[in-house]
């Protein structure tokens, strides 16, 4: 990026209206800014030159372009903006939010999954910019008109998809290039996320890590977490159950809508949040919220300050895996030698799963019911190893021990297999 570039950023930023300032201020709760503040005029991370590069080609309107550091395309914009408008989102607004405002990042080593991504939110709490992988890209670009259409005629809890751009850097035009999809931030409201989870439906590895635990009010917990911890999405309100019934509906509608485009290991966000009076009088539109009672935090020592009411924020998240050759082989090496209830499955068995799970969330015991069933089924040679993610695979896959171990099983299977047809192919005796 050339100085007068770098100076024209910071200019801009620094002259933002009072308008959009002001937005900024009351949109979200600061302790629902994740992160660290990124430097987008002078860092040389990948993060930061990314996301400088998405900021350019914002400012110019365009749909292309290139600079002395990077070229950038915006794909199917069309398409996003259809989706953009759907949600009450603006041209100015959203190229407003990512270029003038300040950004914060949340690297991979942060972030709470077990994929390499970095998220990257803009300082209203209204967007989050992800690094996807070019499989995550491709499969949004096949199926972002369905998606358009699925989103504007149905009541969803899928994300908010609101662009994709790829990013080439200059000193690096061999290597492949950075997908950056926005998206709308499902936690990003008025009241403080006090704690969340990551909830898939499966049971393996389904734990928060110590490590994960050690970040205190901005851990993730997940599905054994919830159950253990008897939480419970408990309506506040009687109107409330209306609410939560359309809630249902959709995340079933939402789920097999995801299976028919083959796309697993996507899982529903919650943020419990602690909110005042006047925060709950003033919603957000591009969160999705619902009032509970303070019980369904189960036995979590979290305290809600008095006269506050426990709000639960909501999303599908991470939906764009596609079940492909390499999730097949993931599935029968896992389900054989790991656990029965692993996370990669399927599509409509995943969609089952994730339904079945999550539509009893308000009730603890048959949540319980449902889990313990599913464990004592699930038992496996190494059910001790935990849940595997993209660097786990990667790491296990450079282990001598692991490939020995698939040796010894691929030999053991190939003797069954010419065992078994020896004798289906020995003739009977007269």
């Amino acid at each position: 990026m050339s100085w007068q570039r770098a100076h024209e950023i910071v200019h801009r930023t620094s002259r933002a209206s009072s308008a959009f300032q002001e937005a900024s201020l009351e949109a979200v709760s600061p302790h629902n800014k994740p992160g660290h503040s990124l430097d987008v005029t002078g860092a040389a991370s990948v993060p930061a030159r990314a996301a400088r590069a998405l900021q350019e080609v914002l400012m110019s309107g365009a749909q292309s372009s290139t600079s002395s550091e990077a070229s950038i395309v915006s794909h199917k914009e069309e398409v996003f903006e259809a989706v953009r408008a759907h949600f009450g989102r603006s041209w100015q607004q959203y190229s407003n939010s990512l270029s003038e405002g300040a950004l914060r990042l949340v690297s991979e080593e942060e972030a709470a999954g077990k994929s390499s991504a970095f998220f990257v939110f803009s300082e209203d709490g209204r967007y989050c910019l992800k690094s996807v992988a070019p499989s995550e890209a491709q499969s949004l670009l096949q199926i972002v008109e369905d998606y358009k259409d699925y989103v504007l005629s149905h009541q969803t809890l899928l994300p908010r998809f609101y662009g994709l751009y790829e990013v080439r850097l200059r000193d690096s035009w061999r290597s492949p290039p950075v997908w950056l999809m926005v998206q709308g931030n499902v936690l990003g409201g008025r009241a403080a996320v006090v704690q969340r989870f990551d909830l898939k439906g499966s049971t393996h590895g389904r734990r928060a890590s110590k490590k994960e635990l050690a970040k205190g009010r901005g851990s993730v917990l997940k599905d054994l977490d919830f159950v253990s911890h008897q939480c419970a999405l408990k309506c506040a309100k009687p109107e409330g159950l209306e609410e939560w019934q359309t809630w249902m509906a959709s995340l079933e509608s939402d789920a097999n809508w995801l299976a028919s485009h083959n796309l697993i290991d996507y899982s529903l966000l919650l943020g419990f949040s602690a909110c005042s009076v006047d925060e709950l009088r003033k919603p957000l539109s591009h969160v999705v919220r619902l009032q509970v009672q303070r019980s369904s935090l189960g036995n979590l020592q979290i305290e809600i300050p008095e006269g506050y009411q426990l709000l639960v924020y909501a999303g599908i998240v991470d939906c764009l895996m596609p079940y492909n050759a390499l999730k097949r082989v993931e599935n029968i090496i896992c389900d054989a030698l790991i656990s029965g209830d692993i996370s990669c499955q399927p599509p409509q068995k995943y969609a089952r799963r994730f339904a079945d799970f999550v539509t009893r969330l308000s009730c603890p015991e048959e949540l319980r019911e449902l889990v313990l069933e599913r464990q004592r089924g699930a038992w496996r040679p190494l059910s001790f190893m935990g849940e595997m993610g993209r660097k786990d695979a990667l790491m296990l896959c450079k282990r001598t021990e692991f490939w020995i171990l698939l040796g010894g099983l691929g030999g053991l299977l190939l003797t069954y297999h010419r065992s078994f047809r020896s004798l289906n192919c020995r003739s009977p005796q007269s």
